[in-house]
């Protein structure tokens, strides 16, 4: 079977594509109001976030009995509008004209992410779309041979873990679910201060 000549780009969801911080802080404090845990702040949220989802919860304080309930109900409040982050799609866009495979693998619930996706415009832009992941660099692994050069971005220490140990450049972006302190403790091959730096990393033009 000969090499594929095209790179990969596949993207995080919540926190890396969608600007998302304060439609998540509101879903998960509504997700656990009636199990009487604290409401999460901001900074709050930011330290104690990491995947899977399960873990976070568990570490919140959720029940084991409750965790399949609480997880639902996070999918369901977090289908509210969110804006993308700046330079999202434009980046994506080129990525596609100029020949690299863009995709999607996330632990985002599907119907969260369809959501996302018909009030962005961002239809259309990937050829891969995996949601509700629970192993991500088990999948990652399995996407790897799509891309002669691959790359995966995200906005936690997990994404940058599971890139890594997928074979992938891991490429962290700040302002996401995850401080910026733990994100940097991951150790990202880069890191995107916008996203349209993307497009200088992976270099659409030599990859067509």
């Amino acid at each position: 079977m000969p090499a594929p000549a095209r790179s990969l780009v596949l993207v995080d969801w919540n926190g890396t594509v969608m600007d998302d911080l304060d439609r998540a802080l509101a879903a998960i404090n509504a997700a656990t109001a009636e199990h009487g845990l604290p409401a999460l702040d901001r900074p709050g949220f930011q330290r104690s976030f990491t995947l899977p989802m399960r873990t976070w919860l568990r570490n919140l304080g959720v029940p084991e009995d409750h965790l399949e309930a609480v997880e639902a109900a996070w999918n369901v409040e977090m289908q509210t509008s969110a804006p993308l982050r700046a330079g999202v799609a434009d980046t994506l866009r080129v990525l596609r004209t100029a020949g690299v495979v863009t995709g999607v693998v996330t632990a985002a619930n599907r119907a969260a992410m369809r959501y996302d996706v018909e009030h962005t415009g961002l239809r259309g832009v990937f050829d891969h779309v995996h949601t509700s992941v629970r192993d991500k660099a088990a999948r990652l692994a399995a996407l790897r041979p799509l891309g002669r050069r691959a790359y995966y971005v995200g906005d936690t220490a997990y994404d940058i873990e599971c890139a890594r140990t997928a074979g992938y450049v891991a490429i962290g972006v700040g302002a996401g679910y995850q401080a910026a302190a733990i994100l940097a403790k991951a150790g990202a091959d880069h890191h995107l201060e916008h996203f349209s730096e993307l497009l200088d990393i992976v270099g659409p033009v030599r990859v067509a």
